[in-house]
C-alpha cells in the first residue's frame, strides 16, 4: 500500500479548501489519501477515482497526489493530455513531509520539461499544498 493512504488534510478537507465540489461538474481524483477518499465519498454525485494518472480519464477538474517516481516524461505527457482533453483545470497536491511526495523544486522542474506550468500554491491543510497546473501555450 502506498504511503499516500496515510496522508491527510485538516478537518475542512482538501476539496473544500480548493472550493471543489461535484455540484459544479465532475472531478477526477488520482492517487488520493484515505482522508480525501472519505471526503469525496460524501459528495453527491460522487467524483471519479483512479489509482494512477495512467488510468485517469479526461475530466474538467482533476486532483492528483503525485509521488516523486511519477514525475517521469510519460506520466507528465499523460497529465498534459488529460488537462487539454478535459478542457479544465488540474490541481497537484504535494506533502513535503511525505517521503514519496516530490519537493516543490522537483515538481516545478518536472512541469517545465513537460510543457506545463503552475500557479501559486494553496494550503489545503495537514501540511499539504495544492498547485494549479495548466498547459503552456
Amino acid at each position: 500500500m502506498s504511503s499516500a493512504s496515510s496522508r491527510g488534510s485538516d478537518d475542512r478537507g482538501a476539496f473544500a479548501a480548493l472550493g471543489l465540489n461535484t455540484r459544479d461538474g465532475p472531478i477526477m481524483i488520482v492517487a488520493a489519501p484515505d482522508s480525501v477518499l472519505a471526503e469525496a465519498g460524501a459528495m453527491k454525485p460522487r467524483p471519479s477515482f483512479a489509482s494512477t494518472l495512467l488510468t485517469a480519464e479526461p475530466t474538467a477538474r482533476l486532483v492528483w497526489w503525485p509521488e516523486r517516481l511519477h514525475l517521469d516524461s510519460q506520466t507528465l505527457a499523460r497529465l498534459h493530455w488529460l488537462i487539454g482533453a478535459g478542457g479544465g483545470q488540474a490541481w497537484l497536491v504535494l506533502d513535503e513531509a511525505e517521503e514519496e511526495s516530490p519537493s516543490e523544486a522537483e515538481f516545478l522542474g518536472a512541469l517545465r520539461g513537460a510543457g506545463l506550468a503552475s500557479g501559486p500554491p494553496r494550503d489545503v491543510g495537514g501540511g499539504e499544498r495544492a498547485f494549479p497546473v495548466a498547459v503552456v501555450g
